[in-house]
């Protein structure tokens, strides 16, 4: 009887959760606006049920979008906390098997309010929700140690190295790629993120190899922040090669200024700046003809940034930006130290004019589409600072003049054009991303005097270079840059606890012929409990030429710029009695026929583990695999027995860029973000990876040019160990405490034989039997911390409050000697010896006020 009773009770619980599965979960997403329809960004909401309990937690994003999961339908409470000087939310919400989407418009705060919402929340399985990203938001970065303002620089360390393309690290500013850099002021930021959603199509980089920053929207009441920085030498320590403490200065004016135009409240503005001037000098450790060279020599530089956005409501779904960004930078002594010396450097100037035209409409609660159109123009200029032939005595000194003298001009257009639709348990995105259709000019005259290479300081001493190169020719070239990229992405909720994403992305540049460039990419989520999520992804990811590689292809064509390289040359008049250059063979630079893009298959596996309220710990495994890398080798190269003769007479050095490398990376990431109680909140990550490749980049060659497989081994930038902490110690309190660490293991270097085995003029010959990459460097360890206090000059809360901050920052406290660019050349006299250091132990004042 006993057990007829037990399976009655069985069937009833059968039948009341097939009962419960039955009520098909719906996928809840809306928008986060302020009263003229600007999207409030980075605020973190909470959907509970009836019994008070949280169900769901989501932040809207740079659109004021947000996710709140798969939900069953039901009676729920959506609670919004007070932000951007609008006040907290509370809605009771029926959800119904038609409710897809919200619009929730936040009103001017009045009143004082504050809302927990770490309590309790369960994970979430959407995409954007990661646990194994870096998220800072401004409220956060304001009380963190960030050296001179630089937001990107502080989080760069998040980023893995394996992951970034050659063009470098990828970074989106409100969601669209710059490929020139952030174009705001830092206090006009309001997010950062690292790796928020590994596998996006949208994007053509990972997620451990972009920033994405989301900037303030303007406000429709008067908000602003100023800062002023300041560094003397006189509070720092003596950097490790500098023979005495350099009287050096920095001091950074910065700030922004936010508020409506006209009336009606329908337009608002937005003002950055920012000012920063360093008078700062860089140490050289050299050895030249009579012994050490140890000295400073000054590298001041100047930079000037100035934003300025106007917005404009047509309607309360209609919303119209436009932004003007200027930015002017100057370096003196630009490429000096370590082992270059002054006399080696270059005057840089750079200027940019940027119009950004951002439109987004929300055509119905469950359609936006947003378009930004980006035009822009950009001038460099470098000046050699001494006319004089380059003397290069290999990881011992440089010497005479640096033969850099440049002049680029760059004219782009970007284009952005994404759709977000909701439909059921679907998020799709698609549309069309162009980063760039670029027009650009260069100027190039630089080596005109020409280089001498010398295997070593003896050499020198004996006038033996192993190699001089020259060039002629009018130097001008124009050419386009363009690369274009469309994607689309659907987020599937399949179950409450069950999200998958899958997406494809196609790209395509210039210069590459290969235009089968289709990457797939799908990731899934799945929350076995309420404290656990389990997360899988795999996708593939193109690389990207970047910067002005392109340009070398139209000027080392043999026409343009005619490159000369003479091997073994007498000194110092490297053409023998009676030879014309016009009588020698040209060096040139071109493709390997048939090239395609590189691109690397990135595989992740993910376990992420509430620890308590508003605590997360995660673990991953991540892999990649890089197949047909980029790499350069000598074409012409001489032949065994490796003489000076090379096999093609009608030409001389042959730079043929190829795609035929690979790479390999195995990685575990620990993870742990959040707070615990009133006294700490950030987040650490502990990285254990190993790197191998054979090629170290596009502008890296072997040692043998017929054998460049042969180069397997450690990657340039592989560390075993990687450590990097953000964090403040009671937030808020008289006794908060700001706190960056970072502690990571050596990278290698390469061993070399200080000849030039193979006739190649490249130096880059090792001793035999040597590989690549098997010299070991030290590791780095930096302490930053930042003590400051807010001073309220007034009785109002929130972003309506006047308040006055003082902060003291310590950088490298330990003053800890970390030690770079390590000499690997066996004859050089600093063999095994760094010849650079990062900075030592500074200070740095600062000083904010905002209303």
């Amino acid at each position: 009887m006993a057990f007829l009773n037990f399976l009655r009770v069985a069937a009833s619980l059968a039948i009341a959760a097939t009962a419960v599965q039955a009520q098909q979960a719906v996928p809840l997403r809306g928008i986060l606006v302020d009263p003229s329809g600007a999207p409030v960004v980075g605020v973190s909401l909470e959907l509970s049920s009836s019994d008070g309990q949280v169900r769901a937690q989501a932040t809207s994003a740079a659109n004021g979008e947000f996710s709140l999961g798969s939900i069953i339908p039901g009676s729920y409470v959506v609670s919004v906390p007070a932000a951007n000087g609008l006040a907290a939310q509370t809605r009771s919400l029926e959800i119904k098997n038609n409710i897809s989407a919200l619009r929730l418009v936040l009103v001017p705060e009045t009143v004082t309010q504050t809302v927990n919402v770490d309590a309790g929340r369960p994970l979430s399985t959407e995409a954007s929700a990661n646990h194994d990203s870096v998220a800072v938001q401004s409220s956060a970065l304001d009380h963190l140690p960030v050296f001179d303002q630089n937001i990107v620089g502080a989080l760069t360390p998040f980023l893995d190295p394996a992951a970034t393309s050659s063009s470098g690290t990828s970074i989106i500013v409100d969601g669209m790629e710059m490929v020139n850099g952030v174009n705001v002021s830092p206090s006009a930021i309001a997010e950062v993120r690292i790796n928020s959603d590994p596998y996006s199509a949208e994007f053509a980089s990972p997620g451990r190899g972009r920033l994405e920053i989301t900037t303030k929207p303007g406000s429709p009441q008067y908000h602003g922040t100023f800062n002023f920085i300041a560094r003397d030498a006189v509070f720092n320590a003596t950097n490790y090669f500098a023979p005495v403490r350099p009287p050096e200065q920095r001091r950074i004016y910065e700030g922004h200024f936010t508020g409506p135009v006209g009336h009606g409240g329908h337009s608002t503005i937005l003002l950055t700046g920012t000012r920063q001037e360093d008078d700062l000098q860089t140490a050289i450790h050299a050895v030249g003809p009579r012994g050490l060279v140890a000295e400073n020599s000054p590298t001041p530089s100047r930079s000037n940034q100035i934003t300025g956005r106007v917005s404009h409501d047509f309607s309360d779904a209609h919303r119209v930006a436009v932004s003007y960004n200027f930015r002017y930078n100057t370096i003196d002594g630009y490429l000096v130290g370590g082992v270059v010396l002054p006399e080696a450097g270059l005057n840089s100037a750079n200027r940019q004019d940027q119009i950004v035209f951002n439109d987004r409409v929300i055509v119905t609660p469950n359609l936006v589409q947003q378009v930004q159109l980006l035009l822009e123009r950009e001038t460099d200029s470098e000046k050699s600072i001494t006319n004089a032939q380059s003397i290069q005595v290999q990881e011992a000194f440089t010497g005479g003049g640096a033969q850099g003298d440049t002049y680029r001009t760059e004219n782009t257009i970007g284009l952005i054009d994404v759709v977000a639709w909701t439909h059921r348990k679907h998020y799709v995105r698609f549309g069309v991303n162009v980063p760039q259709i670029s027009r650009r000019a260069v100027d190039d005259h630089s080596n005109r005097l020409g280089i001498f290479a010398f295997n070593s300081l003896s050499d020198y001493a004996a006038a033996k270079p192993y190699s001089f190169t020259v060039q002629q020719g009018a130097g001008r070239a124009t050419y386009f840059a363009t690369e274009i990229g469309t994607f689309v992405q659907d987020e599937i909720s399949l179950r409450g606890n069950l999200q998958v994403t899958v997406g494809l992305r196609y790209q395509w540049q210039t210069y590459l012929t290969s235009t089968g460039n289709f990457a797939p990419r799908v990731s899934l989520a799945y929350a076995p409990a309420k404290k656990w999520v389990l997360r899988a992804g795999s996708g593939i990811f193109y690389d990207r030429t970047g910067g002005d590689f392109l340009v070398t292809f139209k000027l080392h064509n043999g026409t343009v710029l005619r490159q000369y390289q003479i091997l073994d040359p007498s000194y110092p008049n490297a053409l023998p009695a009676g030879t014309n250059l016009s009588q020698l063979p040209t060096s040139i630079v071109r493709e390997q026929p048939g090239m395609r893009a590189a691109y690397q298959v990135q595989y992740s596996g993910t376990v992420e583990r509430q620890l308590g309220s508003g605590l997360t710990a995660s673990a991953t495994y991540r892999g990649i695999t890089g197949i047909d890398v980029f790499r350069s080798r000598d074409a012409n190269a001489p032949l065994p027995p490796y003489t000076t003769m090379r096999p093609d007479t009608s030409v001389g050095f042959v730079q043929q860029v190829e795609a035929g490398g690979r790479s390999r990376l195995n990685a575990l990431d620990l993870g742990l973000h959040g707070k615990v109680g009133i006294w700490f909140q950030g987040q650490a990550q502990y990285t254990f990876s190993h790197s191998e490749n054979n090629t170290g980049g596009l502008n890296w060659y072997p040692q043998n040019q017929y054998a460049p497989n042969d180069e397997w081994g450690r990657a340039d930038l592989d560390r075993r160990h990687r450590f990097n902490l953000l964090a403040s110690i009671y937030p808020g309190h008289w006794l908060s405490l700001g706190l960056a660490a970072a502690v990571y293991s050596g990278t290698p270097y390469t061993e070399l034989a200080g000849t030039d085995l193979y006739d190649t003029g490249l130096g880059n010959a090792r001793p035999s039997g040597v590989a690549r990459n098997t010299l070991q460097g030290s590791g780095t360890t930096t302490l930053d911390l930042l003590w400051d206090h807010d001073f309220h000059l007034d009785h109002r809360k929130g972003e309506q409050a006047k308040i006055l901050n003082l902060g003291v920052s310590g950088f490298n406290v330990l003053n800890h000697a970390n030690f770079s660019n390590f000499i690997g050349n066996v004859r050089s006299p600093l063999y095994k010896q760094a010849t650079t250091a990062l900075p030592a132990r500074q200070l740095q004042f600062s000083l904010r006020y905002q209303f």
